[in-house]
């Protein structure tokens, strides 16, 4: 039986194993408890701390690095259905950004986010609306399956989260040996 995908979603199929969920399964499986379970503002009696925050956005943010290599990959390989639907969550992704950051989520080593996010809030929405629509026009041209125009797209969508990440984004402390 042929391995079924869904975007970031894997089950396959072989002789070795009945089923077999991949990495693409844990991260869909994280977004889905992200989303479903309660930790979003919808159905929650008390509000969530701070730290539950800035996990979330945490969270998010590697799920999305994740979903961009992704695309890289099923480009190479000119799964592009595949494709679209990893670019139509990854604007999911970006469009709860500015609710993942409420002022005084930014504490600890951990967190790179700058305090310029809540001086020019208004901005750092913008950039995430540019960017989940970036998004949604690479699946929309994924679609398509015309690869040269998509990678154009990928490269468009690439460039509007960096342009949040300059601005907004600390760069990661070096590790000391």
């Amino acid at each position: 039986m042929p391995a079924m995908e869904s975007s970031l979603f894997f089950v396959e199929r072989g002789s070795s194993m009945p089923i077999r969920i991949t990495s693409y399964g844990i991260i869909a499986g994280a977004i889905a408890l992200f989303m479903f379970s309660g930790v979003s503002k919808a159905g929650r009696d008390k509000p969530e701390s701070p730290e539950e925050i800035q996990k979330n956005r945490t969270l998010t943010m590697k799920t999305i690095d994740k979903a961009m290599r992704r695309i890289r990959v099923l480009a190479s390989k000119g799964q592009w259905n595949q494709l679209a639907a990893t670019a139509k969550d990854i604007s999911g992704l970006i469009t709860r950004i500015p609710e993942l950051s409420p002022e005084g989520s930014g504490f600890g080593e951990k967190s790179r986010i700058k305090p310029e996010v809540w001086l020019n809030f208004s901005e750092y929405e913008e950039l995430s609306i540019k960017s989940s629509f970036a998004a949604l026009n690479l699946a929309k041209l994924a679609e398509g399956g015309d690869s040269g125009v998509m990678m154009r797209s990928f490269v468009d969508l690439a460039k509007t989260c960096r342009a949040c990440h300059k601005p907004f984004r600390k760069k990661k402390k070096k590790r000391r040996k």
